[in-house]
């Protein structure tokens, strides 16, 4: 199906939904608990965090989005959830809420992005007069079951080619029975090997990042590494180079989300929030870079705002690492083990995937 196949035309949002809003819930009066909790921000589909309070913002199988924050843009919540107030609560008014009609209008309203900021806020108000564009049918109608098909048809693809991936994925780490999620063995057991401390410096030297200002950016396809939590430390995509562009290393925050460290593979730079290092025993290695990124996070309750994770502490960072006979750090079991722990992820999520087609009317075949 082609967007093109349909003619378009523009409505007012209110045209076509009713908006809620959201309830402040103060971190002070947060329960901890399993419900979603939605506030305004542009990922984990707009999870903050999981509580178990309730109150009048309660809702599922609906389209939240945010007005403030990470303005238009929207997230899918098929489950029970509250609302922080900086997102407003969107139903279909003539038509049945369902995940394929909602996840064709998140996109839609995201088109309006570029007009709103902090001093112009996607409030209720403007979000009610805010015109979106929509295709319609025969009738000048929106066309709910054009979208409905279309999301299927493209969700359908996009499962089908990360089945293919994860195949892929799999074949190269040696794995044949794909139904089998029993993989490693007690010999990859992680509490089967001996663990001692290590030095960072020991394995390899520590170098400091350099900053690309916001003005001096320039959107490209470079991943920029800054000191988040999240996206395996990509702040950023540039076109700008400079003496951090490098690849194979893994990279840990010296402020921000202090401690937490991530390994790049790919081709990047990286800001001066940031320390890296190689790993000179296993460079280039992707499973000793994942393992040993995971022990340096492991430290991060040791860092923080007041004590952060410069040159100088990372060379005396000491992490537990499994060792082999001569207690030296054993580079073959991290390869095997982080091998074997995403081989059974991948399997995982594979029959995660089966689960949810099976469920619904997306098939993959």
């Amino acid at each position: 199906m082609k967007l093109s196949d349909r003619d378009w035309k523009e409505f007012f949002l209110e045209d076509i939904f009713s908006v809620g809003s959201g309830k402040r819930l103060t971190n002070a009066d947060k329960i901890d608990g399993t419900r979603p909790f939605i506030g305004a921000t542009d990922n984990m589909n707009g999870v903050t965090g999981f509580v178990d309070n309730e109150n009048s913002s309660l809702d599922n199988n609906v389209l939240g989005v945010n007005y403030n924050g990470a303005p238009c843009i929207g997230f899918y919540h098929p489950y029970e959830c509250i609302f922080t107030d900086d997102v407003k609560r969107l139903h279909l008014k003539n038509h049945e809420d369902n995940q394929y009609v909602l996840l064709f209008f998140k996109t839609i309203i995201l088109q309006q992005k570029n007009k709103y900021c902090y001093g112009y806020k996607f409030n209720e108000r403007r979000m009610l007069r805010q015109i979106i564009v929509v295709p319609v049918d025969d009738n000048d109608e929106p066309d709910y079951q054009f979208m409905e098909d279309y999301m299927k048809e493209l969700m359908t693809a996009k499962r089908k080619q990360y089945q293919e991936y994860v195949e892929q994925r799999l074949v190269k780490l040696g794995v044949d029975d794909m139904k089998n999620t029993e993989v490693g063995g007690e010999n990859f057991n992680l509490e089967s090997r001996e663990w001692k401390p290590c030095r960072l410096s020991k394995l390899g030297k520590v170098e400091s990042g350099r900053d690309i200002y916001a003005m001096e950016r320039v959107e490209g396809d470079i991943p920029y590494i800054t000191s988040g939590s999240q996206n395996n430390g990509i702040g950023y995509f540039v076109s700008n180079k400079n003496d951090t562009f490098d690849k194979d290393y893994i990279a840990f925050n010296r402020n921000g989300a202090v401690g937490l460290a991530f390994y790049h593979p790919y081709w990047s730079v990286m800001g001066n929030d940031c320390r890296k290092i190689h790993i000179s025993k296993a460079d280039e290695n992707m499973y000793v870079g994942l393992f040993i990124a995971t022990a340096i996070s492991m430290q991060s309750k040791s860092f923080g705002y007041s004590r952060k994770l410069g040159t100088a502490r990372a060379n005396k960072l000491q992490i537990m690492l499994p060792v082999d006979d001569n207690n030296e750090p054993d580079y073959e079991f991290m390869e095997e083990c982080g091998r074997k722990i995403m081989a059974k992820k991948y399997i995982q999520y594979l029959k995660y995937l089966e689960s949810t087609c099976e469920s619904s009317d997306l098939l993959l075949k």
